[in-house]
């Protein structure tokens, strides 16, 4: 079969389907010889997203569909929930991978069903949060009205308070699949799916008459980089990591003001063409505004998590260490904070700076809450300096990360402010 994933704790039910004798839950392999019937491109996933919820509102109701990785190779996954069939009350949940070829399929399938006394999720959740606004538009396709209702009790943010419910072991499942599972090499060299031309421009860039979004990087980690929408951060897998990586942070993109001394930089964003516009600092000899076209893909914030690694996490910062580094050079300082932060520095914090005392440049880093007694180089100091060296102003992106460590923030989740002196 083109998917090999962890079977463990399942006993095998036939060549195709296994099952957890603990929770009745029941996994699914199927290999489907003929042209995917997917509304759309996985790299269009606007248009993906709306015709499944539409499509699945007539049985119950898509929970969340995102474009993913098996491995290395692109694969669609969804969250459905549909009536117990033949019964009064209760759901199934349905978490499915998708994996298209050209000319065919795999589809690796968990259907977890409520047992017992059902709704309990549900209504603990109601009698938290209240009635109004429990049941909210479709996020994908407002217009919908589903058999099943898309409601706050299904949001992610509640799996832990219910480990044991259906939709709670779905996603449990889907990130160790995510983390574990691989395609076979021969179908994964198969001609991969496109729809009539749907992706065939995805690369190209905005089209003419475009609308583009204005949206603040975050991190770049592991491939992977997240976009602030307003106030929503999103993640996207980049196409050229090199490409960013070369005009992030570099004192050469466009920027965002939040207040008269704190800046972000900005780029633009064409979801149509799964693009982003890297837009000159500065305008062109000819007086335009000038940059470069890079490809983004949307992604599960799933995916972008799996990306941190041990590996991944520390090469971030190191790169943070660098765009110090290059900010100091133009008299600026960094600022290392959540995204959510909007005005004035506020806790928590990392702020990375080369200053001139007594004619000698020195390389400060200094963060807020101080670190407790045991963090690794800041040892319960909230301030640390040092002659400026190369070294030594590099080495301030390790000092955030081991502050980072200590606080509730994820790394996705942070930005760069910048500074003049």
């Amino acid at each position: 079969m083109p998917i090999a994933f962890d079977t463990t704790g399942l006993h095998q039910h036939d060549r195709t389907t296994w099952v957890d004798p603990a929770t009745g839950d029941q996994v699914s392999l199927t290999y489907f010889d003929l042209v995917p019937d997917l509304p759309a491109s996985l790299d269009d996933l606007p248009k993906l997203r709306h015709d499944l919820a539409v499509t699945t509102g007539e049985v119950g109701c898509l929970i969340e569909a995102h474009h993913v990785r098996l491995g290395d190779v692109p694969a669609l996954f969804q969250v459905v929930k549909v009536p117990l069939p033949d019964q009064p009350s209760g759901q199934v949940f349905i978490g499915s991978f998708t994996v298209p070829r050209a000319g065919s399929s795999a589809v690796l399938k968990l259907q977890a069903a409520e047992r017992g006394r059902t709704g309990m999720r549900e209504a603990v959740l109601v009698a938290q949060l209240g009635f109004d606004g429990w049941v909210m538009p479709h996020p994908y396709a407002p217009e919908v009205q589903g058999r099943l209702p898309f409601h706050k009790g299904d949001d992610p943010r509640y799996d832990a308070q219910f480990a044991d419910h259906p939709l709670s072991r779905v996603r449990a499942w889907a990130h160790h699949v995510i983390r574990t599972a691989r395609v076979d090499p021969g179908f994964a060299a198969l001609p991969p799916f496109s729809p009539g031309a749907a992706g065939a421009e995805a690369a190209v860039g905005p089209a003419v008459g475009s609308t583009l979004t204005t949206v603040v990087p975050g991190l770049p980690v592991g491939g992977y980089l997240p976009l602030w929408i307003d106030d929503e951060c999103t993640f996207w897998r980049m196409t050229e990591p090199d490409v960013v990586l070369g005009k992030l942070g570099l004192g050469t993109l466009a920027r965002t003001p939040l207040t008269d001394r704190r800046f972000r930089d900005v780029v633009m964003l064409d979801e149509s063409s799964s693009t982003i516009l890297l837009p000159n600092r500065y305008r062109s000899d000819g007086g335009g505004i000038e940059g470069v076209v890079t490809g983004v893909t949307r992604v599960a914030g799933v995916e972008a998590h799996e990306a941190l690694t041990a590996d991944t996490v520390p090469e971030a910062f190191r790169w943070i260490g660098r765009v110090s580094a290059a900010a100091a050079e133009r008299g600026e300082y960094v600022a290392v904070e959540p995204g959510t932060h909007t005005a004035d520095l506020a806790e928590p914090h990392v702020l990375l700076a080369v200053q001139e005392h007594e004619g000698r440049r020195i390389s400060i880093a200094r963060t807020s809450p101080t670190p407790p007694a045991d963090t690794p180089m800041w040892l319960g100091q909230s301030s640390l300096n040092a002659p400026a060296t190369p070294d030594t102003v590099e080495a301030g992106g390790l000092l955030a990360m081991y502050a980072m460590n200590t606080w509730s923030e994820h790394p996705l989740h942070l930005c760069l402010t910048f500074t003049p002196h």
